[in-house]
């Protein structure tokens, strides 16, 4: 997977996607999850959405792995998001 920088911004904006949108089918979180604001989000999910508002291309969740030591987990703890089990 090519390294993106993705800033905080991209992040909130796709947890502000997912607020109007809802979370997809197959989509949603089996372990962990990422909390904003009191309310839980999918990491995978976030962390491709993210990357849209990044690049302009969705990333495939099929294409990279979440959890704990994962690169997507280190980017979304690196910018402040919190994400529990």
């Amino acid at each position: 997977m090519k390294t993106v920088d993705i800033l905080k911004e991209n992040v909130i904006d796709a947890i502000e996607q997912i607020n109007h949108n809802g979370i997809e089918s197959g989509a949603q979180s089996s372990t962990y999850d990422l909390i904003f604001k009191g309310k839980r989000y999918p990491p995978k999910l976030v962390y491709s959405l993210a990357h849209k508002y990044a690049t302009g291309d969705i990333l495939d969740r099929s294409t990279f792995k979440g959890g704990e030591g994962t690169e997507a987990f280190k980017v979304l703890r690196n910018l402040g998001f919190e994400i529990k089990e």
